[in-house]
């Protein structure tokens, strides 16, 4: 039970991560060392443009990251507030990774409220690996996409509640790409999902012409309402930067922790609904009972596990030195359903 309270836990701080934010080196690169590629703005290029000061951009024109091969991102959340004449402040550290090939992706958070513990999500294929600070946990889902639609991953636009700037230069080199640099148009400004009612915003953003992509934003807001610190009014400074683009970043299962399924415990191919929890995979399949029963039969065995006298109905114990197996077979609904619990 402890295990799916923190699971629900981490759960809703990616839904609060996503709720609040709504609306050259070819070495692969590890999360564990953010500051060994420090965001850094590049001396102006020689071959950097003046800029037309009456020249728009509407940054609807953005692409978000779903195009790109891989990269890496870095947000900072730096906010004060008010309530009740009590002022109170936080701040969140997020990074992120993505590879689309074999797909993969990591997210690792510190900040107010995580106790001072970097706490980090993991999903290699559909297997996921979650960290609230003190162990790793495995998961497996074929239905449950963790990061599915979440902004920090794959729109930064998503915090900047302003639609047009102005260009200031071009062609200047950020996070080791070349961008154009706009500044915010304040007249932009709308009530802000999950953030409040701005009242004053100055951004700067970089976008990359050749990926269509912002590489770089730097904001501050002033929000009636503020939503991320609790209070009636308040301040808001974040960063957004987007590194690696289409460079090679390894991400892996965490050493040592071992998958939610474990490599001895067969599974039907082309199956559906499949799950895996603390000891538990559940699955669907369109083959009868009697077929997907006799495979369990013959494959566990060969697994090195001996089959005992089943406890339950429509069940089979099977064990493993200090292990056990238990499946249940059922037929529902059109499809036979398959449960496994297995432990020490």
């Amino acid at each position: 039970m402890m295990r799916i309270r923190v699971l629900g836990e981490w759960l809703l701080v990616v839904s609060l991560l996503t709720v609040a934010c709504s609306g050259g080196d070819r070495t692969p690169v590890s999360l564990a060392s953010p500051e060994a590629s420090a965001t850094s703005v590049a001396p102006r290029p020689n071959n950097t443009q003046p800029a037309d000061e009456s020249e728009e951009y509407d940054f609807d024109q953005v692409s978000d990251l779903s195009a790109l091969n891989s990269y890496r991102v870095h947000y900072t959340f730096n906010w004060e507030s008010s309530k009740d004449s009590q002022k109170e402040a936080g701040f969140w550290d997020i990074w992120g990774q993505f590879v689309r090939q074999p797909p993969a992706r990591r997210l690792a958070w510190t900040g107010t409220g995580t106790g001072g513990a970097k706490q980090e999500l993991v999903q290699v294929g559909e297997d996921i690996y979650m960290n609230t600070g003190s162990d790793w946990v495995a998961m497996m889902s074929s239905q449950m996409d963790i990061f599915m639609d979440n902004p920090l991953l794959i729109s930064p636009l998503h915090m900047m509640f302003g639609t047009r700037g102005k260009v200031v230069q071009k062609n200047v080199i950020i996070n080791g790409i070349s961008a154009n640099h706009y500044v915010l148009d304040e007249s932009a400004l709308k009530t802000a999902p999950g953030l409040g009612v701005i009242s004053k915003a100055e951004a700067d953003v970089w976008v990359s012409p050749e990926f269509n992509v912002v590489v770089r934003y730097v904001a501050h807001y002033d929000a009636q309402d503020l939503a991320i610190g609790g209070g009636e009014e308040g301040t808001l400074d974040l960063t957004f930067d987007l590194m690696d683009i289409n460079q090679p970043i390894d991400i892996t299962a965490p050493e040592g922790v071992k998958p939610a399924v474990p490599e001895d415990i067969p599974i039907l191919e082309d199956v559906a609904d499949m799950n895996a929890f603390s000891g538990m995979i559940t699955y669907s399949s369109t083959r009868g009972v009697e077929e997907v029963t006799a495979f369990y039969e013959a494959r566990m065995p060969a697994q090195g596990w001996t089959k005992g006298e089943a406890v339950m109905p429509a069940g089979m114990d099977f064990t493993k030195g200090s292990r056990t197996a238990q499946i249940m077979i059922q037929a529902e609904e059109g499809k036979t359903t398959v449960t496994i619990i297995s432990g020490e």
